[in-house]
């Protein structure tokens, strides 16, 4: 499925750091009840939680500065329970449902305007699912098929709107931050205390 590796993502990126591993995959799997898939463990065992060219963001639940708690509350359960209010129709007319129910959405991540990634957690390999992107600018779901990485990839290295957010990211330097405050004019974006 990839046909970029985790080094040329970080070469593209900028990256040249790690993470503070916390905690095993298992861990995390255990806690979600779900086995995620390959190229996005492999990518999170090398990046921290962060940006990809400021449009796609997500917490890393293997580092050591998230806490696995916060993370499965706030960052896929509290989503997940978001998605299926139906009041709010994000899932209306669209045949998608939430996870846990068959081939549910699980999220992993958003885009600051939003958005959010998720899989559809069917079929049984990991490796084979979709991504779903939900567009608040659109209002509407889009489907990727080729995995985690080449997705970042694509937004990293595509001019344009090319790419599954649909938006237009030339002006947006083509880097991996990790979280940070921006600081103004002419100290720029400031990592916050635990990932300096």
């Amino acid at each position: 499925m990839n046909r970029h590796s985790i080094d040329e993502l970080a070469q593209a990126s900028g990256w040249t750091g790690g993470i503070r591993q916390g905690r095993e995959w298992a861990d995390v799997e255990r806690k979600l009840g779900v086995t995620l898939p390959d190229d996005y463990k492999a990518m999170l065992s090398r990046f921290p939680s962060g940006f990809f060219r400021d449009a796609v963001s997500f917490e890393n639940p293997i580092d050591a500065r998230v806490d696995l708690e916060a993370f499965a509350r706030d960052k896929v359960w509290r989503v997940i329970a978001t998605l299926g209010d139906e009041s709010l129709g994000y899932l209306r007319d669209t045949g998608y449902a939430s996870f846990p129910e068959p081939a549910g959405l699980l999220p992993w991540g958003g885009d600051h305007q939003g958005g959010m990634f998720c899989w559809l957690t069917e079929p049984a390999d990991p490796n084979q699912r979709l991504i779903a992107y939900y567009s608040a600018d659109f209002r509407e779901w889009f489907e990727y098929d080729g995995g985690v990485v080449e997705m970042i990839w694509e937004v990293l290295t595509r001019p344009g709107g090319d790419n599954l957010l649909r938006r237009d990211l030339d002006g947006e330097e083509p880097i991996f931050r990790v979280p940070s405050t921006y600081a103004g004019e002419p100290r720029g974006w400031i990592p916050h205390a635990e990932y300096r």
